[in-house]
């Protein structure tokens, strides 16, 4: 495993890669609440601790950076485009459907 150029199919990137793509998701969801609260509809938040889940999406991606420079760009690519589409919201409100009590 090299630094900058690790290759895409290594355990550990695809690992990061997973926990990035989780990690996202749950973000793109907290950030729709928040923007569905601004505009007036009475939504509940989510839990104090998603605001650590915004510090590990920047250092996940620092350590994508570092492992592979070409496929970070592409991951964040891919992850642009899924949070214009609805996808990372609908799989973050699947994972916090699943911690309510």
């Amino acid at each position: 495993m090299e630094l900058l150029n690790t290759p895409i199919d290594s355990p550990l990137f695809i690992v990061i890669i997973i926990i990035y793509f989780i990690a996202s998701s749950i973000e793109t969801y907290d950030i729709r609440i928040i923007q569905t609260q601004k505009e007036g509809v009475d939504i509940k938040d989510l839990p104090n601790w998603v605001s650590i889940i915004y510090w590990i999406c920047w250092i996940l991606f620092i350590v994508i950076i570092f492992l592979n420079w070409k496929y970070a760009i592409l991951i964040y690519a891919i992850r642009f485009i899924l949070k214009v589409l609805p996808v990372l919201e609908n799989v973050g409100s699947f994972l916090m459907s699943l911690l309510k009590k």
